[in-house]
């Protein structure tokens, strides 16, 4: 069995979070997705590549590559968002959601199930276009997508 990195975390009752916590805990029963998949989800959208140039252990284009993956997860979030509370018409035409990274996904090395196997080449003049079509996703599918 392979070794497991155990990672707990607790707050006050107090704490603006606690609502967040709350609804992540084991105890709902009505979560949108499997627990772990939304934990591991909203920190790697921000934080893997960071913890990846601490660990010393990629170069710097693995590093770029994997910025640029988040970069692109933290936007399929804001989508999400966006859709689930009505907001579509708020995004318009922000250049945050559209993507101007060409990415290569054959040179990204697949270290662990919540990295994408593969991300869509955009040009900035799809980003309109790919809001669109993301739009019309439902709502589980939306983020299903951008971590594939």
């Amino acid at each position: 069995m392979p070794k497991q990195v155990d990672f707990r975390f607790q707050i006050s009752e107090h704490s603006p979070y606690a609502t967040l916590i709350k609804y992540l805990s084991p105890k709902n029963k009505l979560l949108e997705f499997p627990r772990h998949n939304m934990i591991t989800w909203a920190l790697a959208a921000f934080w893997h590549p960071l913890a990846c140039k601490w660990s010393g252990r990629f170069s710097d284009a693995d590093l770029k590559l994997k910025a640029r993956t988040a970069i692109y997860q933290l936007q399929q979030q804001i989508i999400y968002l966006a859709h689930v509370f009505g907001l579509e018409s708020e995004l318009g035409n922000q250049e945050i959601l559209t993507n101007p990274f060409h990415y290569d996904a054959d040179l990204e090395p697949n270290f662990d199930g919540s990295t994408p196997k593969s991300l869509p080449t955009l040009n900035q003049s799809d980003g309109e276009q790919d809001l669109r079509s993301l739009m019309s996703c439902e709502n589980d599918e939306l983020l299903d997508e951008a971590f594939k």
